[in-house]
């Protein structure tokens, strides 16, 4: 449970950094750009080798995406039906879309089903919301980023294709390394230089998130954040127990894959939103307050998976 704490206290100290004057208005941006060269790219890097590439990668894998593409599926519907702009629009789908399932996901499923559960967590983040978030989440910030920064002088920004942007992300490059890993022997000197680099990514991005995190919420993103936290935490969980309940699959997976749809936004994606200025403000406030209410609701959809599955 200390990742729990570390994200926590961070958050807490990025909120406070905000009045201290030696954090200029970019040093978020500046974290972000870190997490996003540097970390994430370790942490891939770290963790890929350890997924067992067989068949039991198939069911936490498969309906990883098939939430995933309900969830994309169902915030681009209403936001069409209710004209959000482009902007909120790719803000909510990278945060209703892509789940924590990493360092909020991999201690809370420990701590509520034990270490047993771990192997399909891994698998449901590494081959699911890991990979979505470098190819998904670079289409959707990319394609969103385009409609809704224009240059002043009104014309659209001409950007590089969405392939070239995919290709040369740099956690994107990470996880095809990540793959041939699995059959090269890292020397142990490595493994450890990439594993401190990795472990920074939580504290930076945390306190990334915290410099930009509003406690007072602007009365016109109350629809937005609303909408966010609800899907977040009830529909995404709901939708997967309601998938899984009709089916005879080992009720570990099932209850594994339910609390890992239930988790809070990906904190990476204040990076991407950062990064594409897809509403970085609101994308860390429904960060920061699906975080702080996940710790309940979890628990809470632990009790019913283990009535139900």
């Amino acid at each position: 449970m200390s990742n729990l704490l570390l994200a926590v206290i961070c958050l807490a100290l990025g909120k406070l950094f905000q009045r201290v004057q030696q954090f200029p208005e970019s040093a978020a941006q500046a974290l972000n750009a870190y997490v996003i060269y540097v970390a994430l790219p370790a942490l891939i890097l770290v963790q890929i080798p350890k997924v067992p590439l067989n068949s039991s990668v198939v069911v936490p894998v498969l309906f990883a995406w098939l939430i995933m593409s309900a969830s994309a599926a169902i915030t681009w519907m209403c936001a069409r039906a209710l004209r959000w702009p482009a902007a909120i629009t790719g803000a909510l789908l990278l945060v209703t879309v892509l789940g924590n399932t990493t360092f909020i996901g991999l201690p809370l499923i420990e701590a509520h089903l034990g270490p047993q559960a771990l192997p399909y967590a891994i698998l449901y983040d590494q081959l699911g919301t890991f990979l979505a978030f470098n190819t998904v989440g670079i289409a959707i910030a990319s394609h969103y980023s385009q409609s809704a920064n224009p240059t002043p002088s009104g014309e659209t920004i001409k950007q590089d294709p969405l392939w070239k942007k995919i290709v040369t992300f740099p956690s994107f490059g990470a996880l095809f390394v990540g793959f041939a890993l699995n059959f090269i022997a890292v020397p142990t000197y490595i493994e450890e230089v990439l594993q401190r680099l990795a472990a920074t990514l939580v504290p930076v991005v945390m306190v990334a998130v915290g410099l930009q995190w509003k406690l007072r919420i602007d009365r016109k993103e109350y629809p937005f954040i609303l909408f966010a936290l609800i899907f977040i935490l009830l529909i995404k969980p709901l939708f997967a127990l309601l998938l899984l309940l009709p089916l005879n699959i080992d009720p570990l997976i099932g209850r594994t894959i339910v609390l890992e749809a239930a988790m809070p936004a990906m904190i990476s994606t204040g990076a991407l939103a950062l990064m594409y200025q897809l509403a970085p403000r609101l994308v860390s406030t429904i960060i920061g307050y699906s975080l702080m209410l996940a710790f309940l609701t979890v628990w809470l959809w632990k009790l019913v998976v283990m009535q139900w599955l």
